[in-house]
């Protein structure tokens, strides 16, 4: 049992390391969901409440008053969720759509989408509840939470790149994905009456965001330009530099300088060996994923990553 938790974990640690920015998305999501739940558990048990709540810290908040001591929340709130099915679906939703999405229009795409569109769907929500007078009541006690918005940025955007796009439903059978993405549309706006509107004006929120990203993806403009110079540069910042190296050295005349020169060619080709097949690894899990690697590959990352 130890092993195969060991297993489990090595494996997760290198997809969260090498897997596609789907992958990691998903992979937060559930630690978040775990932590958060973790540190809530023992108040639980002994029937108190928590005396510092991190859902409600990094929730987002629809009164300004609020909102302004939670700036963060509009950015948080979507790695939060309430209970196992409200994540389950969601990250069900968010592999389902998202695959296809980076299938489509590749994978760096992803990260913008599901960002901007759970921010686009905060946005909603917080002017929704401070412009219609039917959330006056609700609004100083308001807040929201869930990856929703952004899942069904993703949604819209893969029914968006391709509405004829089927995927198989129990039960159902084959269904295009425009189907899929209207009904869901649909659910929202009737549900807004029906309980929990803050939500669902925020699935609307990423829904339209999704929808527009790509259409003026389209048209030439990728709105998540400048999210990517954002994440670049982090990604630089904090990239560690191999430590593969070719050395050349120069060699004197001595006695044993044929010999030393040999030793010298051998392991330079053996680093450099290395290096292009670690190159060739890096570059099959940019266009593919981790998962695309053979045990032989990912046995080889390992061991580099040890030296």
């Amino acid at each position: 049992n130890v092993l195969l938790v060991m297993n489990i974990w090595q494996d997760i640690k290198w997809q969260y390391r090498y897997g596609s920015d789907l992958i990691k998305l998903i992979l937060i999501n559930c630690a978040i969901f775990i932590i958060v739940n973790l540190i809530s558990l023992p108040f639980l048990l002994m029937a108190k409440n928590t005396p510092f709540d991190i859902a409600n810290f990094l929730s987002l908040y629809a009164s300004p008053k609020n909102l302004l001591y939670h700036p963060w929340g509009i950015f948080t709130y979507m790695f939060l969720h309430e209970g196992f099915l409200h994540i389950l679906f969601n990250m069900l939703g968010l592999y389902w759509f998202g695959q296809i999405v980076q299938d489509m229009i590749g994978k760096p795409k992803i990260l913008p989408i599901y960002i901007f569109g759970g921010i686009f769907g905060g946005l909603l929500y917080v002017l929704a509840y401070n412009v219609f007078p039917l959330f006056s009541n609700e609004l100083a006690g308001s807040s929201a939470l869930g990856a929703s918005a952004s899942v069904m940025a993703m949604v819209l955007a893969a029914a968006t790149i391709a509405p004829n796009y089927e995927i198989g439903l129990i039960l159902i059978g084959p269904v295009k994905i425009k189907w899929i993405a209207l009904v869901y549309v649909v659910l929202d706006l009737i549900n807004i009456q029906n309980g929990n509107a803050g939500g669902h004006i925020a699935h609307l929120g990423g829904a339209l965001f999704g929808f527009i990203y790509i259409k003026l993806l389209q048209n030439g403009t990728d709105l998540g330009r400048p999210f990517y110079g954002v994440t670049d540069f982090f990604t630089n910042l904090f990239k560690k530099k191999s430590k593969l190296k070719v050395e050349y050295k120069k060699e004197y005349a001595y006695t044993s300088a044929n010999k030393q020169a040999k030793t010298n060619t051998t392991q330079q080709s053996e680093t450099i060996s290395k290096q292009e097949k670690l190159d060739a690894i890096l570059d099959k899990i940019n266009r593919s994923s981790y998962d695309s690697l053979s045990k032989e590959e990912k046995d080889f990352l390992f061991k580099i990553s040890q030296e």
